[in-house]
C-alpha cells in the first residue's frame, strides 16, 4: 500500500505545475492592496457638530473602519498562507524528485503472473 501511495505521489508531482515566482508576485500584490485597508480616524473638524445625527454617523463610521481594518488583517493571514503553501509545494516537489531519482528503500513486491 505504501509503495502504491509513493507511486501515486510521484505521478501526482509530475502533474502539479507551480510557478513560484508568480505566486510570490500575487502575494506581494495582495500585500500592497492590504495597505489600503487600515483604520482612518475622523479629522478633528468632523468631531465638532451641533447636529445630533452626527453622533450616529460617527459611530457607523467607526464600525465601518473596524471592518476595513479586520479585512486588512485577514489579507495579512491570506498572504502568509499563500507563501507558506508555495514553500510547501516547493519542498514537496523537491522531495518527490529525490524519491523518483533514488527509488524507494523497500523492495517492490509483484503478484506472480498466471
Amino acid at each position: 500500500m505504501f509503495i502504491n501511495l509513493v507511486k501515486e505521489m510521484v505521478t501526482m508531482s509530475k502533474g502539479i505545475k507551480v510557478n513560484n515566482g508568480h505566486v510570490n508576485e500575487v502575494a506581494t500584490q495582495i500585500e500592497t492592496a492590504k495597505s489600503y485597508f487600515r483604520h482612518v480616524p475622523l479629522v478633528p473638524q468632523d468631531s465638532k457638530t451641533t447636529i445630533s445625527a452626527n453622533s450616529k454617523s460617527k459611530e457607523a463610521y467607526g464600525y465601518a473602519q473596524q471592518g476595513i481594518e479586520l479585512l486588512g488583517q485577514t489579507l495579512d493571514g491570506d498572504v502568509h498562507n499563500i507563501r507558506s503553501l508555495n514553500l510547501s509545494f516547493s519542498q514537496f516537489d523537491e522531495m518527490m524528485g529525490k524519491l523518483a531519482q533514488h527509488g524507494t528503500r523497500y523492495p517492490v513486491i509483484k503478484a506472480a503472473d498466471d
